[in-house]
């Protein structure tokens, strides 16, 4: 007959359909386990940009909050100034002018510049501007009303919790 028979007849049949069913096997675990890798992977993914989007929320939030507080400090502190510039006033008002005014030429019996002491040298004086006094004065102010604002808003978190 054909030779070729011969041959396919002296082939181990059952150890080449074991090894089939094997590789076919193999193969199935294969994609089977790249498929779970993957929707883990997916699952993973999207739980990362469900966090990242509640992150720039709350940071949306925070931010929201922070420019509130920082308008009320703002107003609250105009509204100090103004009050402070009110009661300056109203007092100056009442003070006589006589009282406010000092004479260039200082006629009482203390000198209007004090000498120096005799075993002490004189220095010169550093003066500071008065902006910058009044800068100082303004951000002291302001530093005070944002530490106040502060205060009140913790006080109001931890009421609310």
């Amino acid at each position: 007959m054909f030779p070729i028979w011969n041959i396919l007849a002296a082939l181990p049949w059952r150890l080449i359909g074991g090894a089939v069913l094997a590789a076919v096997l193999f193969a199935g675990g294969c994609q089977f386990g790249a498929n779970r890798v993957t929707a883990k992977w997916d699952s993973e993914k999207a739980a990362t940009s469900q966090a990242v989007a509640k992150q720039a929320e709350h940071v949306v939030a925070v931010t929201v909050q922070q420019s509130i507080i920082n308008q009320e400090i703002s107003n609250d502190f105009q509204k100090a100034k103004a009050a402070i510039a009110a009661d300056r006033r109203h007092l100056l008002a009442r003070v006589p002018v006589r009282l406010r005014v000092v004479a260039p030429d200082h006629p009482g019996p203390v000198s209007a510049v004090p000498s120096v002491a005799a075993r002490v040298d004189a220095a010169t004086a550093d003066d500071i501007p008065s902006t910058a006094c009044e800068k100082l004065a303004e951000d002291a102010a302001q530093t005070t009303l944002m530490v106040v604002e502060f205060q009140r808003w913790y006080v109001r978190q931890s009421v609310q919790r």
